[in-house]
C-alpha cells in the first residue's frame, strides 16, 4: 500500500477545521436570523391583505426596535461579563424626565412651551440631549459604586437602584408627564428618516451596535470583558483591573439608557413614567437568544441585536393581528422563559 506524500512547500488544509461559511451558517446569529424572517413571512400572510410586509410597517418595525437593540448592546457587555442591569428602565424614564425638565426650562417663556413652540428650541434640544446622556451616565457610575463599594451582586444593587430611580422621577415629575416639548425634535431626529428611507434612531442603533462588535471581538476591552464573566479571580490574576472594568461598563449601559431616553421623548414629544417596565427583561431575553451565556464568558453583540427584533415583530403582529397590546408583557414573559431554556441548554451542550 502506498502513502502519498506532501511535495515540500506545499500548502496543506486541514480538513478538521471549520470553513468560515459553516461558521456563518451555524453561529447564533445567523439562527436568530432565520427565525426572524420567518416570523415576518408568517405575520406578511396572516395579516390582513399582507399590511405587516408594507413599506410603512417595515419603517415601524425599524423605529420600534431601534430602542431595545441598544438596550440590548449595552445589556450584552454586563451580561458578557457576569453582570446585570435591572434599572436600565428606571435610568430611561429619570433620564427623560430630566431631558424634558432641561429642554422645557431653556426654550422659552411657560405660554411658548405650552403651545409647543419654543423660541430657543435648537439650544434646548441640544441642552436636553446632553442632559439625557449625562443623568444615564451618573447613573450607571452609582450602579457600578455600589457594587464595588458594598461587594454585593449587582442584581441585588440595579434591583434597589430600579425602585430609587423610578421613584426620583416621580417626585421630580410629581407624578404628571412633562409633554409638549418642541416638534422640531419629532421632525428632525424623532421619527425623522435618513435619505427618506431608515429612521434615524434605527441608523444610530446600528451604528453604535457596530462598534460595540468591534470593541467585544477587536480590542481588549472585550478581552477583558469575557475574562470577567468566565472567572473574576483568574481576570484579577490576569493583571484586569475588575473594579475600573466595571465602572466603564456601567457607565457604557448608562449612556446608552440616556440615548434611549432621549429618543423616546423625541419620538412622542412627552415623558412616558409608567411605562419601560419591561425594558430589563426584554433586553436580558435578546442577549441571551442573541448568543450570550447568561453566566458570563460568552458574548454575542450582532446576535443581541438581530434577537432585540423579535419582540417589536411579535407585538407589531399582534397589534395589526387585533390581539390586545397588553399581551406585550405576556410576550416578554414567555421571550424571557424560551432565553433561560435556551441558555440552559448551551450550558450542558458545553460541558
Amino acid at each position: 500500500m502506498t502513502q502519498t506524500q506532501t511535495p515540500p512547500g506545499a500548502v496543506t488544509f486541514d480538513s478538521s477545521e471549520p470553513s468560515a461559511t459553516r461558521r456563518v451558517v451555524t453561529s447564533t446569529a445567523f439562527m436568530i436570523a432565520i427565525v426572524v424572517t420567518v416570523l415576518i413571512l408568517l405575520f406578511g400572510v396572516l395579516s390582513p391583505n399582507g399590511v405587516f410586509l408594507s413599506a410603512g410597517n417595515f419603517r415601524n418595525l425599524a423605529l420600534d426596535s431601534a430602542q431595545l437593540i441598544l438596550l440590548a448592546v449595552g445589556m450584552t457587555f454586563l451580561v458578557g461579563a457576569g453582570e446585570l442591569d435591572l434599572s436600565i428602565g428606571a435610568n430611561v424614564i429619570l433620564s427623560s424626565v430630566v431631558a424634558a425638565k432641561v429642554i422645557t426650562f431653556v426654550g422659552g417663556t411657560p405660554e411658548e412651551i405650552l403651545a409647543g413652540d419654543y423660541s430657543n428650541a435648537a439650544t434646548a434640544i441640544l441642552l436636553g440631549f446632553l442632559a439625557a446622556v449625562v443623568t444615564g451616565v451618573l447613573f450607571g457610575i452609582v450602579n457600578a459604586a455600589l457594587v464595588n463599594m458594598l461587594r454585593v451582586s449587582s442584581f441585588i444593587v440595579t434591583l434597589a437602584m430600579m425602585s430609587a430611580g423610578s421613584g426620583i422621577a416621580y417626585i421630580v415629575t410629581g407624578g404628571i408627564n412633562v409633554s409638549s416639548l418642541p416638534r422640531e425634535m419629532q421632525k428632525g431626529f424623532g421619527s425623522a428618516d435618513l435619505f427618506g428611507i431608515i429612521p434615524i434612531p434605527a441608523v444610530i442603533a446600528v451604528v453604535i451596535g457596530l462598534v460595540a462588535w468591534f470593541a467585544m471581538t477587536k480590542l481588549r476591552f472585550g478581552v477583558h470583558t469575557l475574562g470577567m464573566g468566565s472567572s473574576l479571580r483568574a481576570a484579577e490574576r490576569a493583571g484586569i483591573n475588575i473594579r475600573r472594568q466595571r465602572v466603564k461598563l456601567f457607565v457604557i449601559m448608562g449612556g446608552i439608557a440616556g440615548l434611549v431616553g432621549f429618543i423616546d421623548i423625541s419620538r412622542f414629544l412627552t415623558t412616558n413614567i409608567q411605562g419601560h417596565q419591561g425594558d430589563a427583561l426584554a433586553a436580558i431575553a435578546a442577549v441571551v437568544i442573541g448568543g450570550t451565556s447568561l453566566f458570563g464568558g460568552r458574548a454575542s453583540i450582532l446576535g443581541s441585536m438581530i434577537a432585540a427584533i423579535i419582540p417589536a415583530i411579535l407585538i407589531n403582529g399582534l397589534v395589526i393581528m387585533r390581539v390586545g397590546s397588553f399581551y406585550q408583557l405576556v410576550v416578554t414573559g414567555v421571550i424571557l422563559l424560551i432565553a433561560v431554556g435556551i441558555d440552559q441548554r448551551r450550558r450542558a451542550q458545553s460541558k
